[in-house]
């Protein structure tokens, strides 16, 4: 049990860490891609903030909506995908192509672990005696 709460949490750690990454590169490709100027800052903060956004109402565990946790995760990994593919849209292919595998990788992670990861940060009964 112990192996599998200390997995939980190493694919919940993956998976936030990857999050952090789509952040980063959809701001990036709004900088890339925005017109000159003030464009760029709107498109660049405007897209990490859709994204936050989007993320905390649809995808996030706390999130306050009828899906389950394993649709959440594959809307949270298509999103990731999008925003890789941003990256390959403004001449980062290598950097997409890399970033696409560690998002299906972090999700195949999710996958095995199941229910468990999202228990691995919940207190056991034994730990609240």
């Amino acid at each position: 049990m112990q192996e599998v709460k200390v997995m939980g949490i190493a694919a919940l750690t993956m998976r936030f860490v990857v999050e952090l990454l789509g952040i980063a590169a959809v701001a990036y490709w709004g900088w890339q891609s925005g017109p000159d100027g003030i464009g760029r800052v709107l498109l660049a903060v405007g897209g990490a903030v859709a994204l936050i956004v989007v993320w905390g109402f649809v995808v996030a565990p706390k999130a306050d909506n009828p899906l389950s946790q394993q649709v959440r995760d594959i809307i949270g990994t298509v999103l990731l995908l999008v925003a890789a593919g941003g990256l390959a849209a403004v001449g980062e292919p290598t950097l997409a192509m890399v970033f696409a595998a560690v998002i299906v990788i972090d999700w195949v992670a999710m996958v095995v672990i199941g229910p468990d990861a999202s228990q691995a940060l919940r207190p056991s009964a034994a730990s609240r005696r």
